[in-house]
């Protein structure tokens, strides 16, 4: 993973979601996954990425910035996007300070999330 100096930006933690998920596609964990773009379709749904599985279903996740207000941020997204219910927050500063271990944490998130599921 390439150490980025980076800024609180939701765009920012959507940047290191992707660099993980393209971890876990090239470990075989995730198929594959796709990326919304501003104002498109999925965008308007409250989705960041449709994360594609390999059982042939696909997950999708919300990405935000870590704030110390994160359950009025949840509470909003749900008022607003009930149907997604992966909301996982990235916390910048500390990729900033120790990539591999954030990113090693975010994975574990999304696979421990996908295990809860069965």
């Amino acid at each position: 993973m390439n150490r980025l100096r980076l800024h609180k930006r939701d765009n920012v933690a959507e940047m290191i979601l992707k660099e993980v998920l393209v971890d876990l596609q090239k470990d075989g964990k995730i198929a594959g996954f796709i990326q919304s773009h501003k104002n498109d379709r999925l965008d308007k749904e409250g989705i960041d990425f449709l994360v594609l599985l390999n059982d042939d279903l696909a997950l999708p996740i919300q990405v935000k910035t870590y704030s110390r207000n994160r359950k009025r941020c949840i509470d909003k997204h749900f008022r607003r996007h009930p149907l997604v219910k992966f909301v996982i927050f990235v916390r910048i500063g500390f990729y900033n300070r120790r990539p591999e271990i954030a990113s090693n944490r975010l994975k574990d998130e999304i696979l421990n999330y996908l295990l809860s599921r069965h």
